[in-house]
């Protein structure tokens, strides 16, 4: 895949960072060394480990079944890891609101792997969605516009891939066969 064409793909990635950083009214710490620790704990640990485990080892393990399988059923186990929040304090309304947003979330890294994008990807995306979403100054409940435009923007996103997967797939057998 070209440059031009990599980056043409991953755009929706930008521009769901760029309105989350907006909607969110930008980032809150108390100081840089704060910011490039929360950047680099959610980038380098929550993000690598998540990836690793449900787009690098359990996608790789059930990729030979059926890709749409593989992908809604690795999916929805990160979704589903995400109810744990609840343990923490977090209403019910919030974590299965959490859940919903990390199985579309988790559509679309799915999906991008399956395209043919490195892990690499999947694990910046994630981390600076964690970094953002965890240093807002901005409350979830305070931008649940922002929010149900988000998960809307992204299954839109996970759709086109979805798609693109399936034309890929169509096309390939076609030159095969």
């Amino acid at each position: 895949m070209s440059f031009k064409t990599r980056i043409l793909f991953l755009s929706p990635f930008l521009l769901y960072l760029l309105i989350i950083l907006i909607g969110n009214k930008g980032v809150h710490g108390s100081s840089i060394v704060d910011l490039v620790l929360i950047l680099l704990t959610q980038t380098l640990v929550i993000a690598f480990v998540e990836e690793m485990v449900f787009r690098g080892f359990i996608l790789n393990l059930l990729l030979a079944k059926s890709y749409k399988v593989t992908v809604l059923l690795s999916s929805f186990l990160f979704a589903f890891t995400h109810s744990l929040n609840m343990l923490s304090g977090q209403s019910v309304a919030n974590t299965i609101f959490q859940i919903l947003f990390a199985f579309v979330i988790g559509l679309v890294l799915a999906l991008l792997i399956v395209n043919g994008q490195s892990i690499g990807v999947t694990i910046v995306f994630h981390g600076l969605n964690n970094f953002l979403q965890f240093t807002s100054p901005v409350e979830a409940n305070d931008s649940l516009l922002i929010n149900y435009t988000l998960l809307l923007f992204l299954s839109g996103y996970a759709l086109y891939l979805w798609n693109r997967k399936s034309t890929l797939s169509v096309s390939h057998h076609q030159v095969s066969g």
